[in-house]
């Protein structure tokens, strides 16, 4: 593989081109209104405002100085932030509604979907929210809700772009476009290479008003497309192949490949958030704790790097100056804000890199997370100790994002891992009262199965890794919330729904607060797929099932509603068998709302 000292000249030509276009594109007018979700946002008076889900805060930060200018309390997990004319709206991941806030006034609007993610301006005194968990796209106002609109495949990110907006499918690993004005679909791409392997779409949608496009920044996931892979070359690739089983890519004609593990400047990985404005693209990693600053060349292998920033732990969310040259970071996990300046980047032996220009801790306020939960999240989602994981490809997060999961079924086979596919459960699973963990029960306690995934599908070797913390951080992980009942008739088909749940006996096994019993069953017919064959599996947690498509340990359900009457319907264990339509509905409809 070619190191980046044979690169250089080549990045050196491109970057004269890449600048000398920026001075021209400043001439040729005003760019089309864009924008992308982000977790900050700048107000009409220049304030950066941060939306802190560990403190339940909208904080406004001065730009020159990241000194905090303001903070209001909203609690419910504050997401993302977008400003609308004079207000900022707020997405709550812990709550059915949204944050409509002007001045020190706090509306609380109320949403149909449980849990908000994404939220950008409309361009039309207006914003757009992502419900993730319910497969929805609202248009809201200050009088709340305006359109509901369906948005299947796990919406979590959004961007406006003139008169039309794009939508991820992080499941499905798709983008979406519509109009504004009628919502009518214009596109609809599947993100995968030639080989067909899943594209999960990570966070980020970025909206290039240069180029008139939307960019999607992705990670390209081969899950289970090569099973004669031999053990030795590991659980999810390696720089020695050239093709890591995780890669981050950029979509669009600027696209492709954008990192490389050899270690170098170049190694990128947990790709959370990006912004773009005067040709550049800035692209922040929450696993690598650093931000690429990335041009625009077709014809270019990998994607022009105009420098690397290194900042604190677990960046995730970015805004960039209009003219591109300057950008600002929610440095989430360090509770900081770095201010990036490219003209600035010192040129080291790999090309323009560097620290921050300025980097601030901010004030934390109460925190329903402990210490020791947020030391493991720190670790959950880091890809650079080498005790971890030796290549810088994968962190816990990058099949576990957000502590949940990446709903993908995976063929795994190491040197200690025989070969099996394996549907990945939510991290946020491994409370204690549902253990013992993996879906056969195999590991007693969070930090034994945390060593044992190290070691056996991470590569690395364990050692100094406070294995305790990361099981701390996934007993405090949020939970997806329910979905909200809507009206009287959805109000009357859950009751019926929870009716039927008790009726048929499904509480026998889903039982408890976390309505699991945690002891292993034989529910499933055997899998013609003989590595997906698993004698018996523990029962799963139902809270916030509808969100964790597909179901069972092989994905072999597509929808809840197929879990159900499928594959719930027969056999020793079946109770579902003589459901009508309406109580198949009214069933699901209860799952829903757990």
């Amino acid at each position: 593989m070619a190191g980046p000292s044979r690169q250089r000249p080549a990045a050196t030509r491109r970057m004269g081109a890449i600048l000398a276009a920026l001075a021209l594109a400043s001439c040729a007018g005003e760019p089309p209104y864009a924008t992308s979700s982000s977790t900050l946002a700048r107000s009409s008076d220049g304030t950066i405002w941060l939306a802190s889900p560990d403190d339940d805060a909208l904080v406004g930060i001065d730009p020159d100085t990241l000194s905090e200018r303001a903070r209001i309390a909203i609690e419910g997990g504050p997401e993302g932030v977008a400003a609308v004319g004079q207000a900022l709206v707020v997405t709550l991941g812990r709550a059915a509604e949204v944050a409509w806030v002007e001045g020190d006034a706090v509306t609380r609007l109320a949403v149909p979907c449980g849990g908000t993610r994404a939220v950008v301006a409309d361009g039309r005194g207006g914003a757009l929210v992502s419900c993730p968990w319910d497969d929805l796209v609202l248009g809201l106002g200050p009088e709340g809700v305006r359109f509901t609109l369906a948005a299947p495949g796990r919406p979590t990110a959004l961007a406006v772009l003139g008169d039309r907006f794009a939508v991820s499918a992080s499941r499905t690993g798709r983008l979406r476009e519509h109009a504004l004005d009628d919502l009518r679909v214009l596109s609809d791409v599947a993100l995968a290479d030639r080989r067909g392997h899943a594209a999960t779409l990570v966070d980020a949608i970025g909206a290039d008003p240069e180029r008139g496009g939307f960019v999607a920044l992705y990670q390209l996931v081969d899950h289970d497309s090569d099973r004669a892979r031999p053990p030795s070359r590991g659980g999810y690739g390696s720089v020695d192949d050239g093709e890591p089983r995780i890669e981050p890519r950029l979509s669009g004609p600027c696209g492709g490949r954008y990192a490389r593990f050899d270690g170098g400047a170049r190694v990128f990985s947990g790709p959370s958030a990006i912004a773009i404005r005067g040709g550049v693209r800035w692209v922040v990693h929450r696993g690598t704790d650093d931000v690429a600053a990335l041009g625009c060349d077709e014809g270019a292998a990998l994607a022009p790097r105009l420098a690397t920033f290194h900042v604190g732990r677990g960046p995730r969310g970015v805004l960039a100056s209009e003219d591109g040259r300057v950008a600002w970071v929610d440095v989430g996990f360090a509770h900081a804000v770095a201010r990036l300046e490219l003209d600035r980047a010192a040129r080291g032996p790999e090309g323009p890199a560097g620290e921050a220009s300025l980097e601030r801790t901010r004030a934390r306020g109460a925190s329903a997370l402990s210490e020791a939960a947020r030391r493991g999240r720190a670790l959950f989602f880091d890809a650079t100790n080498t005790h971890l994981t030796p290549s810088g490809i994968v962190s816990c997060g990058s099949c576990h994002p957000d502590g949940g999961e990446d709903g993908l079924a995976w063929f795994l086979h190491t040197a200690n891992v025989g070969p099996k596919l394996r549907r990945t459960p939510a991290a946020w699973g491994a409370r204690a009262a549902l253990s013992p963990f993996h879906w056969d029960g195999e590991f007693a306690d969070a930090a034994e199965l945390t060593r044992a995934t190290i070691r056996e599908l991470m590569e690395g070797d364990g050692l100094f890794v406070d294995t305790a913390a990361i099981a701390a951080w996934m007993a405090e992980a949020p939970t997806p919330p329910g979905r909200p009942v809507r009206d009287a008739e959805d109000r009357a088909r859950v009751a019926r729904g929870e009716a039927l749940f008790a009726e048929r006996g499904c509480g026998e096994c889903h039982a408890g607060p976390h309505l699991s019993d945690a002891r292993r069953h034989e529910v499933l017919a055997p899998s013609e797929d003989e590595a997906a064959r698993l004698p018996g599996a523990i029962t799963p947690s139902l809270r916030a099932v509808r969100a964790r498509p597909p179901y069972f340990h092989d994905g072999r359900a597509p929808t809840l509603r197929a879990l159900v009457a499928e594959h719930h319907g027969g056999g020793r264990h079946g109770r579902t068998a003589d459901l009508d339509g309406a109580d198949l509905d009214a069933l699901v409809a209860y799952l829903e709302t757990l």
